[in-house]
């Protein structure tokens, strides 16, 4: 199958449901990707967290070592997406999938001979996340390509729902293999499942379209994306959305190693289990939108999922009593998986083909907002306390979703 008539309308000619997805080799291999990717990348975030909280005391050191894996998805994601739209995918799939293994296995080696270092530690995390910041031009638009357009949304929720399942598998993954074997643990374990995913890319059969000769400008390409954007309101306001919420909301995760310390007293097990559950939630609410979601629903879905979530991180800063926090982020993961089930399907359905990855890529930028904001929750941490520091910046998101809600009325329809 090309990449061609895997997203025209050929597509619609094949069964719809989630269902028909399993039964397809190139969807499976690609959803096993993002699943290995995904339990990596929240086994290696808790456990690197706990153990620079534990190695500087600092909340600002811990928020540092989020903001370096995902730095480099605001840095590098539209130069991606330009790169994605004019050389073979697969390739660049293959390529970060073995930049990950390989870092994660130097990492291994120097845990194992007792000289790791914090600015080791820092290294890997931006090298991982440079690996991480091709997912979206990249893996996630394979999988958009080949699974066509009658199958677009059950693709992306069921990716959303795998992904989120991850997270309740890595982090408290995470948390066991600290509390065992350590950091060399959690980085061999990395190592070989990333190596993994390189077996399977390799696997992949994908062809894209021909592309038009034309010379290579990236500026110039990277600037035509914008302009695209720039002409519709509510992609603008979509990536606003994104923005808020990688702002404002998901920075918590980075202060859950402080959370679970000042305030529940918790070990790394029971603090990885304050990760896991949200992603309980999540999972179960991205199953029920890859079944029962319809296209014009996705805008609606994605925004009131969106504002659950932030709802939700305010209400955890407030808990006290440690089950009422599991129960609270439960919920949270309910909101992540309307925000993180559509976010991928809006972008790719409404994107012309031939600059599909630039925009999914400028998306990436859009979620490289996060280091910004776990340094503003890290600030805000060592003066407040990690709870307090929480309640401040969910307030804040929930009103900037209100202002982006009233100028950007697109975003109701």
């Amino acid at each position: 199958m090309t990449a061609a008539s895997g997203s025209s309308g050929g597509g619609g000619s094949r069964a719809s449901g989630p269902l028909s997805l399993i039964a397809d080799p190139t969807f499976r291999k690609l959803w096993t990707i993002g699943v290995l990717m995904g339990a990596m990348r929240w086994l290696e975030m808790l456990a690197v967290g706990v153990w620079a909280y534990a190695e500087t005391g600092s909340a600002v050191m811990t928020a540092v070592m989020t903001m370096l894996r995902m730095a480099p998805m605001a840095l590098f994601g539209s130069v991606t997406g330009v790169i994605a739209d004019r050389v073979d995918r697969k390739l660049l799939l293959i390529g970060s999938l073995s930049l990950m293994a390989v870092t994660a296995a130097l990492l291994a080696l120097s845990a194992w001979a007792g000289t790791l270092t914090l600015w080791q530690v820092g290294l890997g995390a931006f090298l991982s996340g440079l690996g991480w910041s091709t997912d979206f031009p990249v893996r996630r638009t394979i999988l958009g390509e080949s699974v066509g357009t009658s199958r677009l949304g059950a693709a992306m929720a069921m990716d959303s729902a795998s992904n989120n399942a991850t997270r309740m598998v890595g982090p408290i993954a995470g948390g066991g293999l600290y509390a065992t074997i350590g950091m060399q643990g959690i980085f061999v374990v990395s190592g070989t499942f990333f190596a993994i995913s390189v077996l399977l890319a390799v696997l992949v059969v994908y062809r894209p379209a021909a592309k038009e000769p034309r010379p290579f400008a990236l500026f110039s390409e990277i600037r035509d994306g914008f302009a695209y954007l720039r002409r519709s309101r509510a992609l603008m306001g979509h990536l606003g959305v994104t923005v808020i919420v990688n702002l404002f909301a998901f920075p918590y995760a980075a202060m859950i190693p402080v959370v679970g310390k000042e305030t529940f007293g918790a070990d790394a097990v029971w603090t990885g289990l304050l990760l896991s559950v949200e992603g309980a939630g999540a999972f179960a609410g991205a199953m029920a939108v890859a079944f029962l979601a319809a296209p014009e629903r996705f805008r609606r879905i994605y925004l009131l999922g969106s504002c659950l979530f932030i709802f939700c991180v305010f209400l955890f800063s407030l808990q006290t009593d440690y089950g009422l926090a599991l129960a609270v982020l439960v919920v949270g993961g309910l909101g992540i998986s309307g925000f993180a089930s559509m976010q991928s399907a809006i972008m790719f359905s409404e994107a012309p083909p031939e600059i599909r990855s630039r925009l999914m890529g400028i998306l990436s930028v859009c979620i490289g907002a996060g280091p910004l904001g776990v340094l503003h929750v890290g600030w805000l941490a060592d003066w407040l306390g990690g709870s307090m520091a929480l309640t401040v910046i969910s307030l804040e998101g929930l009103v900037a979703m209100a202002l982006l809600v009233f100028l950007v009325p697109e975003l109701r329809r």
